[in-house]
């Protein structure tokens, strides 16, 4: 569908010029950017005592969308109607929600979308503490759910009364992280890996040379999901009032709970449909019968809200001249300036040096949300951050569901790092990869001879297995970078070099252990890092905040839009295979952003995904 609107226009606008029409395309181009790019908020009328209807059918970023899911084009381009809502945003949102007149109550439906790095359990731990903030402030919660993700109920669980379909079931068997392994497919097909690492559990080469997980990486693993897993029954057991263990048995029991069981053990509150659900708040409040479109109840949707010009005034919102500048660091790292799904170094290091330059900015908060990628360019990333510091502007890391590796590597200079107990980080080891096709070529016919001036001229081929004198090569690079690694963190955060080395090895912690072992500074999201900042910065509440990178032109998005030749993934369930084949699809595109200079990464594992 998206490569018929790109032929579509690309047509449209070939004609246009031929036959005279460049004005008219011009006018065309006009009337859509201003559409398009326009920051202005809608005028939207709230009713007072309306419910504010969160759909969560939608994936949690921490950045910014390049284009706005309000863009007809983009949507129509991307054959995608579906929505990602930044996360700031929809807790803001809530934050004004609670103290609006206007607003009674929040009603929570659908389920989540999760899509790349966005809607982890880090994210949602600040989303599910903005809703518990809501409630505290007098206003009810009412959710319906029907076959709940653990994402979905994670978030539901806050809720004050939660409703669930008689025919549904509620998908919470517990977490898993299922990782593929191509070792046996490349072998059959004559591709050789060859690898150099640092650290017992760095295992992100690990797919590509054995066939399933290594007694490091399943040790690591399954204390990390433990991790996340408890906070996420320590979380429902707290608003449910019920019993952890017991809790734990019926998921250990039943692992997709029937809608009886789940209203037995408390975890739902009633049994209903989805049109007795709105009988029961229009009940809560009434729909107005002026309405030009009559609703079932009174309400506004969370993202009208957001969209809405006359909402409360909240810290971080005046005109002062002050700017605490948000700077999104979202998805993987790569060398060079890089595009829309991935953090190029050298682009980020612009964004951090116009930082530096604009006066008005007197803090930043790095939003780190990545697994990490090319060490080189997670070097370059970081040199600008501490010449940041070094113009007297604090920089203060709130690390997302990921800032492990490269993502630890940026953030480690922070004058102060805050995480959520469910963040993943740490993950501080290198490793090289180094792939050969020679067996795979000659199996066609294909063979290569090389002439050289120098005994690692022919370094970098793929043409051959390395020797054992240029793997030796690799592995003292890999070692040098490792060791520049731990030196940065010792220095960075005041530990010495040998305790780093005992909590490094490429092992992941979550957010937790990472404050028992001095990793970060706080337990905290987003929010207390902005007002961290505004602290460190001596500007306390006079302040406002601004995000980056800022959103792209009309102009850049269509270029990139019609440039960019992947189809989107559906946000509808796909089958398991399906879904495995998008996996595989997306490891290669890992492979394909393994683009250091130098061959090293400080990266997760490949396939990290938790389910």
């Amino acid at each position: 569908m998206k490569q018929f609107f790109i032929t579509f226009f690309a047509n449209l606008a070939a004609l246009l010029f031929v036959f005279g029409g460049p004005i008219l395309l011009l006018m065309i181009l006009i009337v859509a950017s201003f559409s398009v790019s326009s920051k202005g908020k809608r005028m939207i009328s709230i009713e007072r005592g309306s419910i504010l209807v969160f759909d969560l059918s939608v994936n949690v970023t921490d950045s910014p969308e390049h284009a706005t899911p309000t863009s007809p084009l983009a949507a129509a381009l991307n054959g995608d109607n579906n929505k990602s809502v930044t996360l700031r945003h929809l807790t803001t949102a809530l934050e004004k929600a609670a103290k609006d007149e206007r607003i009674k109550a929040l009603f929570l439906t659908g389920s989540f979308q999760p899509a790349d790095f966005g809607t982890g359990f880090s994210s949602l731990k600040e989303l599910r503490e903005a809703i518990l903030d809501f409630k505290q402030s007098g206003k009810e919660v009412y959710a319906y759910v029907e076959a709940p993700s653990t994402r979905d109920y994670y978030v539901a669980s806050a809720a004050s009364t939660i409703y669930m379909n008689p025919f549904g079931e509620m998908e919470t068997p517990g977490l898993a992280s299922i990782k593929t392994y191509y070792f046996d497919a490349f072998q059959k097909y004559g591709i050789d890996v060859q690898v150099t690492r640092v650290g017992k559990y760095k295992s992100a080469v690990e797919p590509f040379i054995v066939d399933k997980m290594s007694d490091a990486d399943r040790e690591e693993t399954e204390k990390l999901l433990g991790d996340l897993w408890g906070d996420f029954v320590s979380a429902v057991a707290d608003s449910r009032k019920i019993d952890p263990a017991a809790f734990q048995q019926l998921v250990d029991t039943e692992g997709y709970i029937r809608p009886e069981s789940a209203l037995n053990a408390k975890l739902v509150d009633k049994l209903a449909y989805f049109g007795d659900v709105l009988k029961d708040l229009g009940k809560i409040a009434p729909s107005s019968s002026y309405a030009l479109v009559p609703l079932p109840f009174k309400q506004i949707s969370i993202y009208d809200y957001i969209n809405a010009s006359r909402t409360p005034r909240l810290p971080g919102e005046s005109h002062s001249d002050n700017v605490v500048a948000v700077l999104y660091l979202e998805g993987e790292i790569v060398d060079g300036w890089g595009d829309l799904t991935n953090i190029g170094g050298d682009r980020f290091a612009a964004e951090l040096r116009e930082l530096q330059r604009n006066n008005d900015i007197k803090a930043v908060v790095l939003r780190v949300n990545s697994p990490g990628g090319s060490a080189y360019a997670s070097e370059v990333i970081q040199n600008e951050i501490i010449k940041l510091k070094e113009k007297k502007k604090p920089v203060i890391v709130s690390m997302g569901s990921y800032a492990a590796s490269g993502g630890y590597w940026v953030s480690t200079y922070g004058d102060r790092i805050f995480a959520e107990p469910n963040t993943i980080t740490g993950s501080i080891g290198v490793f090289g990869l180094f792939m050969d096709v020679q067996k795979l070529g000659n199996n066609f016919g294909i063979t290569w001879d090389t002439a050289k001036t120098g005994n690692y001229a022919d370094f970098e081929t793929i043409s051959r297995p390395k020797t054992p004198q240029e793997l030796a090569l690799a592995q003292s690079r890999v070692d040098d970078l490792y060791a520049k690694f731990l030196d940065k963190v010792s220095v960075s955060r005041g530990i010495p070099v040998q305790s780093v080395e005992l909590i490094a090895q490429g092992r992941v912690w979550s957010g937790s252990d990472a404050l028992n072992i001095k990793l970060v500074d706080q337990i905290g999201g987003l929010d207390q890092a902005i007002n961290y900042a505004a602290d460190k910065a001596g500007i306390g509440s006079n302040y406002r905040v601004k995000e980056y990178p800022e959103q792209m032109s009309f102009a850049e998005t269509l270029a990139l839009l019609l440039s960019n030749q992947e189809e989107p993934l559906s946000h509808a369930k796909v089958d398991p295979l399906t879904q495995q084949f998008l996996k595989i699809k997306a490891d290669f595109k890992t492979l394909e952003e393994l683009n250091d200079p130098l061959g090293m990464y400080a990266r997760l594992p490949l396939g990290w995904e938790i389910r």
